[in-house]
């Protein structure tokens, strides 16, 4: 089996790394599998898709430009040359991740009647658009993954996608379990300081306003607590500084930027983790890396946190509301044996279920069921 993943951007964001480490395993399960993506324009010093293809010896094609941005010449040059190079390669499945190189199977691949098999997967937070031009490349679609139940089924209503060509799969993951620093007197928190965590893109719509509140109400009656928030944004005036000072726990927040190296070691010093809305991926990568390591987590019931979160397991789920998110903090602010348990639950759950071979075995399992009920049209 020859399958060819298509991933159109160069840039580590959400989606990169559950595509590279699907690739990477089922190439470790003797799939022949070849990863297609945007070759790095600039001379980048953090972390891209192909410094991390040629880490994870991931065989790599960069022969199509894969801008997802408007361009007239590159989209024109890969409608004329993925065809020829599927056909040369003799791939069987072509597994797109994003819209531009999804359309761009679509549109060059689903005229010919030697077509390969084409696949999506949904990294969409909220499931994937419903538009006429999505609607009508989907009724082309031979099968479709999701990392959630809940996305598959919208999906599935939306686009009236047979349910024997949806596949549901967790997210993969390979808990960190390497060495971490004590950072608390770098950032300015105290040994007997309880932390609570936040990681992500500092965007307005990702709930900080509610965290922040939330978090205030905590602290009026509650000593010795810091809130550790982790990421960066050209918006953070709007999502955090403004309502900092409105609030006015500026004191009893650290802005801890954007990690690397010692990103994990960040994470090692929560006692417990927020999340309220994942990014535009929708995959939650952050919160899987701290529930992998044994951090309880408290979410919000949109998108697919629900999933990752069991409720009074490893953490807890709640609504969207600033006094409900209190509550679940004070829990477990309070509660040492309590944040232990549900902390351990996850990390088990984490090497239980969330296992990249684990997943690359359900996604091999589901071409093999495509190739044998065949194509759509």
């Amino acid at each position: 089996m020859k399958i060819l993943h298509l991933f159109s951007d160069w840039k580590w964001t959400g989606p990169a790394e559950p595509v590279l480490s699907l690739c990477e395993h089922l190439g470790n399960e003797g799939i022949g599998v070849t990863l297609a993506y945007r070759k790095t324009p600039i001379d980048f010093p953090e972390r891209t898709v192909g410094k991390e293809a040629g880490k994870r010896g991931i065989r790599c094609y960069e022969g199509l430009r894969l801008n997802r941005y408007f361009s007239v010449i590159d989209w024109s040059y890969d409608l004329m040359s993925l065809s020829p190079y599927v056909d040369s390669e003799g791939f069987d499945i072509v597994h797109t991740h994003l819209s531009h190189d999804y359309f761009t199977a679509i549109t060059a691949l689903s005229f010919f009647k030697t077509r390969p098999y084409i696949i999506r997967s949904d990294h969409k937070r909220d499931g994937l658009p419903t538009n006429l031009f999505m609607s009508w490349a989907m009724s082309r679609t031979d099968g479709l993954v999701t990392y959630s139940k809940k996305i598959g089924e919208l999906d599935r209503e939306h686009f009236g996608l047979p349910e024997e060509r949806l596949c549901v799969i967790p997210p993969g993951i390979k808990p960190y379990d390497g060495p971490v620093k004590d950072m608390r007197s770098e950032l300015g928190i105290a040994d007997d300081d309880q932390v609570i965590g936040v990681i992500g893109r500092l965007k307005p719509d990702r709930g900080y306003d509610v965290v922040l509140k939330a978090f205030s109400m905590l602290r009026a009656h509650t000593d010795r607590v810091r809130l550790v928030i982790v990421g960066r944004s050209s918006q953070i005036e709007t999502s955090i500084m403004k309502p900092l000072r409105e609030l006015g726990i500026e004191k009893d927040v650290v802005l801890a930027g954007y990690r690397f190296e010692d990103y994990f070691s960040v994470i090692s010093t929560f006692d417990l983790f927020v999340m309220m809305r994942a990014g535009s991926d929708g995959t939650a990568r952050a919160l899987r890396e701290v529930l992998g390591m044994g951090v309880p987590a408290i979410v919000s019931d949109r998108g697919m946190l629900p999933d990752l979160v069991e409720d009074g397991a490893t953490g807890y789920v709640t609504a969207w509301d600033a006094d409900a998110l209190a509550g679940k903090m004070e829990l477990l602010v309070n509660n040492a044996g309590a944040r232990r348990t549900f902390g351990e639950n996850a990390k088990q759950r984490a090497v239980d279920e969330w296992s990249y071979r684990s997943q690359a075995k359900a996604m091999i399992k589901f071409y093999d069921s495509l190739l044998h009920k065949g194509k759509r049209r």
